[in-house]
């Protein structure tokens, strides 16, 4: 048996001042055997009932060392304590991981004197194991005989469990129920209901002490919201005069408002693409049923470029679309953009946004500052025979040839226009023939109906134009014999 009486040779220099973080009581009358046996520390055989909370934790600490249960536990000691509370809120169990590189650079000591302080902390009953930690690769376990070099290494932490003795509940006055880590905190007993209310007495005379006493200096200015309310008078403000008329709440130089996204057109251009919008909407079944308004927004571009309503309407009848758009507006702005950037759809420059090329890099040049370390990191690799490193290089070659590739192709030049005063060029009528086609139809004719009569049109021109173009002498022919 270790009795307290047997540690008074201890430096009281040494202990830390535990006056003003715990309740000070009388440590004559316990007694405490420093658990040194390994097999004692587990969660499963350790006597120290489990803790949750780090108040409850640093109090059990302070009173285990400043009782000098143990010769060795100090300040040092303490301090990894609080560190290991801090740690206690990421778990609902008040478990924690022990990680002795990252605890000595937080403390600012070498890995020896961690080790050797959590050994105090174990020795007092302060931790238990929960698992041991260990260098042997998990990966590997995990992956079996699927494993490899490039899945790497990582081992496992040790965790620890916050416990407390029962020397340290008997001297808190706690009635304790079972035994070992499961035990539980059920009561107090008469002394530890007259130390709880001592403490509680104590925290609020603290609390009220360092509360202010002197008289409040009100001398500043006060905020709106606390301004004692004067009341009202007939009393002249300034100059002496009663009934003056008020000022406009409104600052001097008021803001312009300005509509966000304002594109500069006025009403009227606005109502007259509406009005062409609601034609083309009329003759293109996939449009149908769409919001004039948007649609006509997305359809800009068309009347910056001085179309028609009925080429916009032919325009927009060559897209093949198999299904109605959920959002016909955004679809029609989306395709027109991006058949001018592939170059489908030929409109004047400026009118829809390009898209923007990033620059292509391949990581290993000086164009970024990436690009050195890149490759270095590349040759050490190779130099190494890594086969991750070897099919980095393959790719690495494959995009460099396909860049070139990329480059020394020359665009296709544009289609020539065969048609004199067709717009767009892709149409095979004129404007002048769908003019009359449009004046000779039926206004609310389906769309398959009016594009039925223009093919049949186009047609027919096309034919007559062959005839007279390619004449050839046919004799007739011989009769037939009966």
């Amino acid at each position: 048996m270790h009795d307290v009486l047997a540690c008074r040779h201890i430096n009281p220099a040494v202990r830390p001042d535990v006056s003003k973080t715990s309740l000070s009581v009388d440590t004559s009358r316990h007694v405490f055997d420093l658990v040194c046996d390994v097999a004692t520390q587990e969660i499963g055989t350790t006597a120290s009932r489990h803790l949750r909370r780090a108040t409850d934790f640093l109090a059990a600490v302070h009173f285990m060392v400043g009782a000098g249960f143990h010769p060795k536990a100090g300040r040092t000691t303490v301090r990894l304590a609080e560190v290991f509370a801090a740690r206690m809120a990421h778990s609902s169990d008040g478990h924690f991981p022990f990680s002795a590189d990252a605890t000595a650079r937080e403390l600012g000591l070498k890995r020896r004197a961690v080790f050797n302080h959590a050994r105090y902390l174990r020795e007092l009953g302060l931790l238990a194991y929960v698992q041991h930690g260990s260098k042997r690769n998990v990966l590997r376990t995990r992956y079996g005989t699927a494993w490899t070099s490039e899945h790497g290494y990582r081992g496992t932490a040790t965790l620890f469990a916050a416990v407390a003795p029962r020397v340290w509940d008997e001297a808190m006055g706690r009635r304790i129920q079972g035994e070992g880590y499961s035990a539980l905190y059920v009561g107090v007993t008469e002394a530890g209901r007259e130390m709880a209310v001592a403490a509680a007495v104590g925290r609020q005379r603290e609390r009220l002490g360092s509360r202010q006493t002197g008289p409040v200096d009100n001398s500043g200015a006060c905020t709106p919201s606390v301004v004692v309310p004067q009341p009202r008078t007939s009393a002249a403000v300034d100059g002496g005069i009663k009934d003056r008329t008020r000022k406009r709440a409104r600052p001097e130089n008021p803001r312009k408002h300005r509509a966000k996204g304002s594109t500069g057109w006025s009403a009227a251009q606005t109502a007259a693409a509406m009005q062409e919008t609601r034609w083309v909407q009329l003759h293109t079944w996939w449009t149908q049923g769409s919001c004039v308004r948007q649609l006509g927004f997305a359809l800009r571009p068309f009347f910056d470029a001085g179309w028609a309503q009925e080429e916009i309407a032919r325009e927009l009848a060559r897209w093949t679309v198999p299904l109605r758009p959920r959002h016909v507006a955004s679809y029609a702005a989306s395709e027109i953009r991006r058949r001018v950037n592939s170059g489908a759809l030929f409109l004047p420059d400026g009118l829809v946004a390009p898209y923007r090329q990033p620059e292509t890099s391949t990581w290993d040049d000086n164009s970024t500052p990436h690009g050195p370390r890149y490759a270095a990191m590349q040759a050490t690799k190779a130099s190494t025979y890594r086969p991750a490193a070897v099919r980095a290089a393959a790719a690495l070659e494959e995009i460099r040839r396909v860049l070139a590739r990329t480059a020394d192709r020359t665009p296709a030049p544009a289609p020539e226009c065969r048609i004199p005063g067709a717009r767009p060029e892709n149409v095979r009528l004129t404007s002048e023939e769908i003019a009359a086609l449009v004046e000779n139809s039926h206004p609310t004719v389906a769309c398959e109906t009016l594009w039925a009569q223009a093919e049949e049109a186009a047609d027919y021109r096309i034919e007559a134009e062959s005839r007279i173009d390619s004449w050839e002498y046919w004799p007739p022919a011989a009769p037939e014999p009966r």
